[in-house]
């Protein structure tokens, strides 16, 4: 999907010369008329749930615990309040797609984070995408200082207070359960089967398979994703959906992005050494996983050739 172009009309600036000559033609000769310039529209106010505090707050609780490193803070560390940058974007839909758009923007931080409020039809399984709230769909570093986006509203919360928030909080995590972690368990299990096959297979003769390990990390209230640690299989797995995890069209149509990082291939130094390759993540981001998955997550252990699991 490609982002709607936003055309806005100048107005003409009419610039008066002096001197004889052009007083001289100025008064002989009738100016021509000019066309009618269009009154400028006014900007459209930046739907109240973007700017909502309470849901901005959990946006830096995902970043303080997925992207935000101490180098970050140290641009902020003498600030009074931290900025935010809000506003809406307006894609070009599909037909029937209302799905709506954000963009939020720590100018301090150099982020820039993309949100979607899901709300469209798969015709062919029969299944209606449709979030409650708005979703993280991608985080991006800046390069360079960025100005503030046309017709973005600006929001500013109290450093110390957001701050300590964040410490007070830090080891809060909310984990799967019920039918969810049972959706994830048989996930995980699945793709285990698929890259893997062999891990989960029955051991021949008296010696059976190994148990496998692996650690899920907290769920995010502004993210449809969570990662998991494979311990055994010394991996990474990452499941990201546009609908909300917890509904069953997810797992039932396997509307479910996956993708797996083997620690000893997958991981690099720098994303420069593989031309920026999303097949690849850093040594940063591998390490910040695998502390949210075993830290601060659950552990799960599959048993081979056994439906049950232990927690």
């Amino acid at each position: 999907m490609t982002i709607r172009t936003m055309l806005a009309l100048a107005p003409i600036a009419l610039m008066t010369m002096t001197g004889p000559g052009f007083a001289q033609q100025a008064t002989s000769a009738k100016a021509p008329e000019q066309p009618a310039v269009p009154a400028a529209q006014p900007a459209k106010p930046v739907p109240a749930p973007l700017l909502d505090e309470a849901w901005l707050r959990e946006i830096v609780r995902h970043l303080y615990r997925w992207y935000i490193d101490e180098r970050d803070i140290d641009a902020v560390i003498r600030a009074k309040d931290v900025v935010f940058w809000v506003r809406e974007l307006r894609p070009k839909l599909d037909e029937g797609d209302r799905s709506l758009f954000g963009e939020v923007v720590l100018p301090q931080f150099k982020l820039r984070v993309r949100v979607k409020k899901a709300d469209y039809t798969i015709p062919e399984l029969n299944v209606t995408v449709k979030n409650d709230g708005y979703r993280i769909t991608s985080v991006a570093r800046m390069e360079d200082e960025a100005a503030k986006p046309a017709g973005a509203a600006e929001v500013t919360m109290n450093y110390e207070q957001l701050r300590d928030a964040l410490f007070k909080t830090r080891s809060l995590a909310a984990f799967p359960e019920g039918d969810l972690l049972e959706r994830l368990r048989a996930g995980v299990r699945n793709q285990l089967a698929k890259e893997q096959p062999e891990a989960l297979a029955p051991g021949p003769g008296p010696a059976p398979a190994p148990t496998q390990v692996v650690f899920m990390a907290p769920l995010s209230p502004v993210a449809n994703e969570t990662w998991v640690f494979w311990e055994t299989g010394r991996a990474l797995i990452r499941f990201a959906s546009d609908i909300d995890l917890t509904n069953p069209a997810v797992w039932d149509h396997e509307e479910l992005a996956v993708k797996m990082f083997p620690l000893d291939q997958k991981v690099v130094v720098s994303l420069d050494e593989v031309s920026g390759s999303n097949a690849f993540m850093t040594r940063d981001e591998a390490g910040r996983v695998i502390f949210n998955c075993v830290v601060l997550g659950k552990r799960i252990e599959l048993t081979p050739g056994v439906a049950g699991e232990k927690k």
